[in-house]
């Protein structure tokens, strides 16, 4: 595989069996870490059959970032301009390796100066985002149509779990009736620490925009907040998660209607994680997610006041 990095005008030298890529392997068919003949290491990923359209645009979306200086992996153009090179009946895409440190679990969470950068970054893609139309004409999430569509499948396979999330639904009801006024901007999809190739405590890029569209602004940051809940859930007001939200006040992304409905959406968006824990059939993971669901929706009423006024989050104009 080796040889592909010709295709981008590149001279390859062997494969780096050694480099553990960051990042999900389910993005692709399959991926590799190439070093060139300059010593640079590139990811050369093979796509699945129907990933063009969508990958290209990400690669559109993602050159455009990377111009105004946000950290992330983008994709090499092709000798024609496109970000997907067709060769051998097969779609690839060619980014550059970037190295980082391991995230230490559970201890990040605890990390104010990893939640300042984490806010930083999303103020700054809502900046960068705003002149970028490549989702434009894509059909928005629905989150209550995946939430239901979710909870059909469940019901025959998973009696137990259904019953054990049927509960959740009701508190949801807010957030599923205002969705599609609330408001949106280009979002990364799949935001969280475990996506960000860290460097320190400072962010050498982000990666996986699988995902990546126009969602409902607080979209990432509530998936964030899930990630940091499900570690431990005291952590939602201290440490990483009120440093963030502290930078997305100060630059003005805290809406008012959006920040109401923020407990909501961390709630939500854990259906999505749920989904993953089914797929996987991972057990423990599921009876934690379940667990954690529950304790989330018995808590709402106490994170919206707890970042008002005990960490002095409020929402902007």
């Amino acid at each position: 595989m080796k040889d592909h990095l010709s295709l981008w005008g590149l001279t390859p030298a062997h494969v780096r069996d050694d480099i553990a890529l960051p990042g999900s392997p389910e993005r692709c068919i399959v991926r590799w870490a190439i070093e060139d003949a300059d010593g640079a290491v590139w990811m050369l990923e093979q796509l699945r059959p129907g990933q063009f359209d969508r990958r290209e645009r990400i690669g559109r979306t993602l050159a455009a970032l990377n111009k105004s200086g946000l950290p992330l992996a983008a994709y090499r153009p092709g000798p024609d301009g496109r970000f997907v090179v067709e060769h051998d009946d097969f779609h690839w895409q060619l980014s550059p390796f970037i190295s980082g440190d391991p995230l230490p679990q559970p201890d990040f969470v605890d990390h104010a100066d990893r939640g300042y950068n984490l806010g930083r970054f999303l103020a700054d893609l809502r900046s960068a985002g705003s002149s970028i139309r490549e989702f434009d004409s894509q059909p928005r999430f629905d989150l209550e149509a995946y939430v239901n569509e979710l909870m059909a499948a469940i019901h025959p396979r998973e009696p137990e779990t259904y019953t054990g999330l049927a509960p959740v639904l009701p508190v949801l009801a807010p957030l599923f009736d205002a969705w599609n006024d609330l408001p949106a901007t280009l979002s990364h999809g799949d935001f969280h620490p475990l996506n960000i190739i860290w460097q320190g405590h400072a962010i050498g890029a982000v990666v996986d925009w699988e995902f990546a569209g126009i969602r409902p602004a607080l979209f990432d940051a509530a998936n964030t907040l899930g990630c940091v809940g499900i570690e431990d859930p005291y952590a939602l007001v201290k440490g990483l998660a009120p440093a963030m939200l502290t930078v997305l006040r100060d630059e003005e992304c805290l809406d008012a209607a959006s920040l109401t409905l923020l407990p909501q959406m961390i709630l939500g968006l854990r259906f999505a994680w749920m989904s993953e824990w089914l797929r996987k059939q991972d057990r423990e993971m599921i009876e934690m997610e379940v667990r954690y669901m529950r304790l989330l929706a018995n808590s709402l009423d106490s994170l919206l006041p707890a970042w008002e006024k005990g960490l002095g989050i409020s929402p902007t104009d």
